[in-house]
């Protein structure tokens, strides 16, 4: 027999559920009352009540040991009767609801009811489905009675219907375990960092410890933590690995190890993207009254999921978009349900760290063994941060609360009256323009947890016919009031307003420290493995992220003669002195780029610096400048690094910003690029949320100006730094400039960075250093 474990769930609406997409109905807020309300209406019953109740039972079919569980809402025991009771809550209408998907809750219903009546030798059993109404508490419960053949028949149906394309599922795995077993590593040569790092996560695989890894860059990464994980899912039954990454970089870099990978092994990889690239909506609007794309989503996905499953093992963006539009349902949710049937899903950080769209079906109810891999992991603290910080603004009133006009928006009128009222009394004791408060108005408060019951039913109502800045708002308040419910010491909330006290304020929350959050996340998960190039300070990544144990470091690839860093501290780039010393540093960027004919890239502490720079070098000839602009498509950032050639006839200087979109996982390998330059410090400029950091881990670590200001600033450094030498065959050079390049940390991590490293202080001296650097 063929053994699987089964939730029942993932039995049940696979084999039942119908109907449309409605984020109007099926939210977090909805979920989240809907949990209240449950636990609220549980508590409420007697002794004889069993509430949330784990049922688990065997079952044989076919050729298959089916291990079907589940916990069940509540169980009814009266004497001789027992009744298996499932909740369900809505914000719509509760009469239309129950109809919509009576079927579905009963299915579920069911299969508890045979578990539990098998496991209690009983002939009959009774099956409530009790409704709930999170607008105004009316309840519909309906009672059914069943034999125990009866129930048998119906699960057994739902059976037929999930093993006839389980059985498909299965012929694939059985096929790739094989091959992945005798899987033997998919290039001819592995470097002695690859080989180290493989060894540490396989040790770390078969402790189930969770590691930290600083690998430098061209140490392998990515296949050195895809290839032992994909191997332990050969031997062992349920592995599912989850490869997250910050940016689109780290996506393709994974898709191109796996496609490797695929050359020797079958493996089925699915690439998830943001909601916004995969809408084929004229805007994102996921409910059947403004999206043809959500009318019954859900009766028509078993069809594309089996078109895809048979025919593609690697779903990309595109193929996802083309299948979507093939059966006209909605490609981001399609992705999602897609997943389930995949070995590796690549995706961003916020499908675990965010907690709005992480991914619930996985991390609520974890179902067999995970291996989570945590790519660029330097980046996660920063991303975590803003997933738990958000903005209350209250402008939209200002375009949609003269449409609230007649009987029909009398309600929701109303209560915006209310808030405004609420909001204008308030506004008088804000000391203008940024004030900390230690709590958000309780007023304020309940008036929006109202809002969204009252929104929710409105845009219910009004279809189609909404505006885009109530529905926005209104979902900007259910994240909000979402945040808020989440707030702990390591947040600080603040309002803000205009000096003339002409609109309404602005509420903030703001996360200054992560690890709560992070540690939280991974909490659960079998198997986690952090790397970057640059977990750097380690101090400040250990604080960060929550890290106990040693942060592990592979060793460098790279020969230390390939990498030669100049530090010129004789030039001040603190802001008060950057335009008295930018003849110096122009002097310095054209002795060291007329020295070989190559590519080059000059990093700066701002647009407004660049811009600067930019004035000047345009009155030299010799070489063509590429310029980053303030805002880039994608498709201008690829057209800016496709200007970096090999073998370049002319020389290019590329002027960026320390920090931003090239910065880092840029990958320009040989001489695509020679040399960059490094102006300043990357040192943030002070404002009043960075100051509140400083404060907060002036507070906890007596130390704020580190942690708020110089360690990301200095991992900028460091990550930028990474940009040149990519492979074995690659010589180049480093010059950073600034006074603060003689002090410390930058000193210290700079001595003990993997190159050559000399101490400059004039555009001669450079020129000499480079001359027998580049030339010799």
């Amino acid at each position: 027999m063929n053994k699987i474990v089964l939730s029942v769930h993932g039995l049940v609406d696979y084999a039942l559920r119908s109907g449309d997409i409605d984020t109007r109905v099926f939210n977090i807020d909805t979920m989240t009352k809907g949990s209240q309300i449950h636990a609220y209406y549980q508590a409420k019953q007697n002794k004889r009540y069993l509430a949330e109740q784990y049922l688990s039972y065997t079952f044989i079919y076919d050729v298959y040991e089916v291990v079907l569980q589940g916990r069940v809402d509540g169980i009814i025991v009266n004497d001789n009767e027992i009744i298996i009771e499932e909740i369900k809550t809505t914000n719509s209408d509760i009469d239309v609801f129950f109809n919509a998907h009576e079927a579905w809750h009963l299915g579920q219903a069911k299969c508890y009811a045979l578990m539990y009546a098998l496991d209690h030798d009983l002939h009959e059993i009774d099956v409530q489905l009790t409704y709930i109404s999170q607008i105004d508490d009316r309840k519909i419960i309906k009672r059914y009675t069943f034999t125990i053949e009866e129930l048998t028949r119906d699960v057994h149906s739902y059976f037929a219907i999930y093993f006839s394309f389980y059985e498909k599922v299965e012929s694939y795995i059985n096929a790739r375990n094989k091959d992945l077993k005798s899987l033997a590593f998919p290039f001819q040569k592995v470097r002695p960092s690859q080989k180290e790092m493989m060894d540490e996560v396989e040790a770390g695989l078969l402790n189930y410890e969770k590691r930290y890894f600083n690998a430098p860059t061209g140490s392998g990464k990515t296949m050195a933590t895809l290839y032992p994980s994909l191997k332990r899912m050969g031997e062992r039954n349920g592995v599912k690995i989850f490869y997250l990454t910050a940016k689109g970089s780290g996506k393709i870099q994974a898709e191109n190890a796996l496609r490797i990978i695929n050359q020797r092994a079958r493996v089925k990889s699915i690439n998830l993207s943001a909601k916004e690239k995969m809408c084929l909506n004229d805007k994102i609007a996921c409910n059947p009254d403004e999206c043809p794309f959500a009318r019954n989503y859900y009766g028509k996905l078993k069809h594309a999921i089996l078109d895809i499953y048979m025919n593609y093992d690697e779903y990309t963006p595109s193929l996802i978009l083309e299948i979507a539009k093939k059966h006209e349902l909605c490609p981001f949710e399609f992705q999602l349900d897609l997943s389930l049937f995949c070995d590796v899903i690549i995706a961003d950080y916020n499908y675990l760290f965010d907690p709005f769209v992480y991914l619930r079906r996985y991390f609520d109810q974890k179902q067999g063994e995970y291996i989570v891999l945590v790519d660029e992991a330097h980046n996660l603290g920063r991303r975590v941060n803003d997933n738990y910080s958000k903005r209350l603004d209250f402008s939209a009133f200002y375009s949609f609360r003269k449409t609230l006009k007649g009987e029909l928006h009398k309600e929701v009128r109303r209560l915006i009256n209310r808030i405004v009222k609420v909001l204008e009394e308030y506004s008088v004791d804000i000391i203008a323009p940024l004030q900390t408060i230690n709590e958000f108005p309780a007023k304020l408060l309940g008036y929006l947890e109202k809002f969204l019951i009252v929104g929710s039913d409105y845009m219910q109502k009004m279809g189609k016919d909404v505006s885009d800045e109530f529905r926005d708002f209104f979902f900007d308040v259910n994240k909000f009031i979402k945040i808020h419910s989440l707030i702990n010491n390591d947040f600080v909330q603040y309002v803000e307003i205009d000096e003339d006290k002409k609109f309404f304020p602005r509420f903030y929350i703001k996360c200054l420290n992560p690890e709560t959050f992070i540690n939280s996340a991974i909490k659960g998960i079998d198997h986690v493995i952090f790397f970057s190039a640059t977990l750097a300070p380690e101090n400040y990544y250990k604080t960060i992220l929550g890290i106990e144990n040693d942060i592990i470091h592979i060793t460098n690839p790279f020969k230390k003669d390939q990498l030669l860093i100049m530090t010129d501290a004789t030039v001040s780039l603190y802001y008060k002195d950057r335009e008295k010393t930018l003849d110096a540093v122009v002097k310095r960027i054209l002795k060291a780029t007329a020295i070989k004919t190559g590519n080059y890239l000059v990093y700066t502490p701002s647009f407004a610096y660049l811009e600067l720079l930019y004035n000047k070098l345009e009155a030299y000839d010799g070489f063509d400048l590429e310029v980053q602009k303030e805002r880039m498509s994608d498709f201008e950032k690829e057209a800016y690094l496709e200007g970096f050639t090999f073998a370049p006839t002319k020389t290019k200087i590329g002027l960026a910003v320390l920090g931003g979109s090239f910065s880092e996982g840029v990958d320009l390998v040989s001489d695509r690029l020679s040399g960059i330059f490094i102006l300043g410090v990357g040192y943030p400029p002070p404002s009043f949320e960075k100051e509140l950091e400083k404060e907060y881990f002036d507070k906890i670590l007596n130390d704020g100006v580190s942690y708020a200001y110089v360690y990301p600033a200095l991992n900028k450094i460091l990550q930028t730094m990474g940009r040149v030498i990519r492979t074995e065959q690659d010589h180049g050079f480093i010059l950073l400039m600034d006074r603060r390049y003689n002090f410390s940390p930058y000193r210290e991590h700079l001595a003990s960075y993997n190159g050559v490293l000399k101490r400059v202080s004039s555009a001669e001296e450079i020129e000499q250093i480079l001359t027998n650097f580049l030339l010799n």
